[in-house]
This record gives C-alpha cells, sequence and structure tokens, in this order.
C-alpha cells in the first residue's frame, strides 16, 4: 500500500504548544500523540496550526514522519478560539500551497472543520469535534451564546459535508446524531489513548511526594487547565469539608492561569474560594507542571479527582488511570463509559458535595481499595485504550478500511 499522507487542521491549538499556555491543554496532547503513533505506523502527518507570534519555528518536528507547521493568521498574538472566525479563511489560504501529496484532510474542532470545508476536494475528509458547540450552549449565559453561531455553522458543516466523523464515546455519537442530525453510519467512535509506557505505576510514592513539596500525608489531587466547567469549586468545596470533620488529607491542583482573561477570572474566583474556605496549607495550589512532570505527579496521588460538571471525555483520567491511580471522576459525559463504577473507579455527581467527599473519604481510608482499582484500572487503559489501537483505527479511517457498524460501540 502506498505511504499515507495526512493534513491536520487545528488552528488554535499548537500541538507543540507547552501546557499552560493559553488555550494549549488535552486537544494539543491528543494530537500530538495521535500524529506520533500514526508516524510509527508510517503515515507521513503535518499538523498546521497558527502561528502566534511567539517566535516558534514555522516548521517543527513532532518525530520522524510527523510535524507542525505554524501559519500566520490574524494578529501576531494570541487571539481566543471564539474569535478566531474572520481570520480561517486567511489560514485555508495560507495552508493550500503545502497540500500536495496528500491523501487526507483531518480536521479537529471547529476551528479545523471550517479550514477543511474551505480546502475539501477530491480527498477524504475526517473531522473530530473533541467538543460540541450545541452541548455547551445550553449552560451559557445569553450574552455569551452569540460567540458560538459560527461555531455551530462550522459544526453542522462538518457533519454534513465530511466523510467520516471521528467521536471519542458512544454519547457524543449520539450529540451529534440528535443535536446535529448526521447518520450514525458516519461516525466512528475511537476513544483517545494513553502513553503505558510513559505513564505507569510509581515505585516509591513517597519520593514523589517530596519531589513537589507535598506533605506524607494521603493525597487527592487533579490537574487541567481552568474552565469553570472543570469543577476545581466543587473539589475544593468537598476538601473543605473532609477537613472540616478532621481527616488529616492533603489536597492539590496543578493549574495555572495563562495570558488569558477567562483562564486569569478564573484563578481569581478560585483563589477566593479557597480563602473563604480557609483550606490552610492542607491545600496546594502548583504552578503548571511540564508536560516531563506530569506522570510524576500522578504518581504522587493516592486518588485523582476529575470534579467536572461535564467531561466529554478527559485524557488526564486515563493518564491517572495508566499510572495506577484510582479514580474519583464525574459521572456526566464521557467517563461514565470508561469507569465501571466501583470495579475500576467511582463516579459521582461532583455538584453533589456530599456525595464527592463521601468518595473521596471513602477511598484515601481503604488502602486495599485503592490498590484494587488502581490495578484495575491499569489494565483496562493497557487492554482498551493504546494509542498504538486508536493510531490503527484512525489508519482504518483515512484508507475507508472498515465496517462502519462493526467499529462503533
Amino acid at each position: 500500500m502506498p505511504e499515507l499522507r495526512v493534513a491536520m487542521f487545528t488552528p488554535h491549538g499548537d500541538p507543540l504548544g507547552r501546557i499552560g499556555e493559553p488555550e494549549i491543554g488535552g486537544q494539543c496532547v491528543y494530537i500530538r500523540d495521535l500524529a506520533l503513533h500514526l508516524a510509527q505506523q508510517g503515515v507521513q502527518v503535518t499538523a498546521f496550526t497558527r502561528d502566534r507570534g511567539e517566535g516558534k519555528p514555522p516548521v517543527e518536528d513532532i518525530c520522524s514522519g510527523a510535524r507542525v507547521r505554524r501559519l500566520p493568521m490574524g494578529p501576531r498574538r494570541f487571539v481566543p478560539k471564539e474569535e478566531l472566525e474572520p481570520y480561517l479563511g486567511e489560514f485555508a489560504d495560507q495552508a493550500k500551497p503545502y497540500l500536495g501529496r496528500e491523501d487526507v484532510l483531518h480536521s479537529h474542532f471547529w476551528d479545523g472543520a471550517y479550514v477543511a470545508r474551505e480546502l475539501k476536494d477530491s480527498r477524504r475528509w475526517v473531522h473530530t469535534s473533541h467538543s460540541l458547540g450545541k452541548r455547551k450552549l445550553s449552560a451559557l449565559p445569553q450574552e455569551q451564546r452569540e460567540q458560538y453561531t459560527g461555531r455551530i455553522r462550522a459544526e453542522t458543516a462538518a457533519g454534513e459535508e465530511s466523510d467520516v466523523l471521528v467521536a471519542s464515546t458512544r454519547l457524543e455519537r449520539q450529540d451529534l446524531a440528535e443535536l446535529y442530525g448526521v447518520d450514525q453510519a458516519k461516525i466512528e467512535v475511537v476513544p483517545p489513548g494513553v502513553d503505558t509506557v510513559r505513564f505507569s505505576p510509581p515505585e516509591d510514592k513517597s519520593a514523589l511526594k517530596r519531589k513537589f513539596g507535598l506533605p506524607a500525608a494521603l493525597l487527592a489531587a487533579s490537574v487541567g487547565r481552568l474552565d469553570s466547567r472543570k469543577g476545581y469549586d466543587l473539589f475544593l468545596r468537598a476538601a473543605a469539608r473532609l477537613l472540616s470533620a478532621g481527616d488529616e488529607f492533603t489536597f492539590a491542583l496543578s493549574a495555572g492561569a495563562a495570558d488569558d482573561p477567562r483562564e486569569e477570572a478564573e484563578y481569581a474566583r478560585l483563589q477566593h474560594v479557597v480563602g473563604e474556605l480557609d483550606l490552610g496549607d492542607r491545600f496546594r495550589w502548583l504552578d503548571v507542571l511540564p508536560q516531563e512532570d506530569l506522570p510524576a505527579f500522578y504518581g504522587a496521588m493516592d486518588v485523582f479527582v476529575m470534579p467536572s460538571r461535564y467531561e466529554l471525555f478527559g485524557i488526564v483520567m486515563l493518564e491517572a488511570m495508566a499510572c495506577g491511580v484510582p479514580v474519583v471522576a464525574t459521572r456526566f459525559g464521557g467517563p461514565a463509559e470508561v469507569i465501571e463504577d466501583g470495579a475500576d473507579g467511582l463516579l459521582v455527581d461532583p455538584t453533589d458535595i456530599s456525595a464527592l467527599a463521601g468518595a473521596l473519604r471513602a477511598l484515601l481510608l481503604d488502602a486495599d481499595r485503592r490498590a484494587a482499582l488502581g490495578r484495575r484500572g491499569r489494565a483496562k487503559v493497557e487492554q482498551e485504550y493504546s494509542w498504538e489501537a486508536s493510531a490503527q483505527r484512525h489508519r482504518e479511517l483515512y484508507s475507508d478500511e472498515r465496517q462502519l457498524e462493526g467499529h462503533a460501540r
């Protein structure tokens, strides 16, 4: 078979961006790791992203066979993704000269869909949403809803005109069908993956706690991008409930406000909550950690918490499970398709502070149960969520070597 060449479009999210930079999060990690593992399977990948004027090179390798190409688009500074629509036609024009021998256009998020639609010709178009505007719209105040008009228009066009849509979960597949009217026969469920070599159980949890300046006490922690939907305020309130009951646990969060007014506002809000709850030194707020430190931070945890009000999937949850750390996760969204409640993790309604606090306390006080859930979580990731398997599924989608209903699960 001739070598496949894939052009990925991810205007707002640089796959080689550093976690902590504005709007560099799980989607960027997903695209980087997918490109890397596709390249290892012989697929040539170029991921096109926006040059924000930060002095990064126009072309940078992810690995042999996969690279990022940064294109000038709009102002030479960070622009929130909701404000990118006026510049996306320019991005498509900049990308077009580089699309010589690519066989497949793979767009990511709505801004990538906009670009792929502009460039669509006889090439196969695969689209991954990562999140859906119509799903988020109901939770937004009226004054913010107009920002989603262009996004929903691009998502609708991708549903109608792309050849294949990739959903991370069955719930996302259902949303695409019910909210956007997409024929379910063209939707493939392909979960993200985890590097199970890099993310693996630690040898010495106590040493890792010392590495991050954390006390030896039992630790429940979370990590992620600052966004009110992530529910970190709910985590803080559950922590306060446990500490007021006399439990001597430690709680930690690694998250930071990038140069983004929304993240700065969320940071200020959460800092106010921390002060209001008087958590003292039992709560530690760590700076955004470099990617190379993330496995060690997971390894330092006794329990990982994902308290999102809604979570489409949650790669950080898989990373923690791969490290053998028991997970307490939201039951709203994709986590319920990954975790079997009580068998390889716990699912809770994070807005029920008593339930969240109760789940955390039950795990923190039961070492045997933590160990059992951690082992089963690791085994599930190894069996079902490897990047090798995800990349292979994408290769099949790119070359149309699949049976649609057989792979949707």
